[in-house]
């Protein structure tokens, strides 16, 4: 099933859709290429402030590319995680078309709403979502567990990617933890 991308999937500064991949830069809307959207926001409740930290799209073929780099352990222990805790029946009886499949971490099941930190993923083509296991939200619990079972030489690699990709002001810089950029 496909749906447009509504709102939480567009880029936070511009409102609009994401163009280009992250990567090498292809034009994800003129091509209609299979990509990616991941977001990583904070919440800082005191202040009652919700940021998004990153945001990018990555085509297919960049994220499979990227999943090459990862260590052979990293990806048996993280499709372990995978198999072990996806919440997905509970996804079958939600009702997509209002996306509350974003509103607990599809593994740990926590509410994002009580969740310090957190990251949405959806799946897309052109301007329309690909509505599967994509859209979820990964809870702040679950990527630390995650980032706990990743080798150093994964780490080395997500942290790469983050210099290389990702740049502005020191202080944002150094919120991005590479335990963040989980290869999902």
């Amino acid at each position: 099933m496909k749906m447009e991308i509504d709102k939480r999937f567009r880029n936070s500064e511009t409102g609009g859709y994401f163009e280009h991949c992250l990567v090498c830069h292809e034009n994800v809307l003129e091509n209609e290429k299979d990509y990616f959207i991941e977001k990583i926001i904070r919440r800082i409740k005191s202040l009652n402030l919700t940021e998004v930290l990153f945001e990018y799209a990555i085509c297919m073929d960049c994220a499979q590319d990227m999943r090459k780099k990862i260590s052979q352990h990293s990806m048996i222990q993280m499709e372990t995680y995978f198999n072990q805790n996806a919440r997905l029946n509970e996804r079958n009886s939600i009702d997509l078309k209002t996306h509350q499949t974003t509103e607990n971490c599809l593994f740990t099941g926590k509410p994002i709403p009580n969740c310090d930190e957190f990251s949405l993923h959806a799946h897309c083509e052109g301007k329309q979502m690909i509505v599967s296991i994509f859209p979820y939200a990964v809870s702040d619990d679950a990527m630390d567990a995650m980032s706990e079972i990743l080798s150093a030489e994964t780490m080395d690699e997500l942290d790469r990617f983050k210099k290389t990709h990702f740049n502005g002001p020191p202080e944002l810089f150094e919120l991005l933890s590479p335990k963040r950029l989980l290869p999902f």
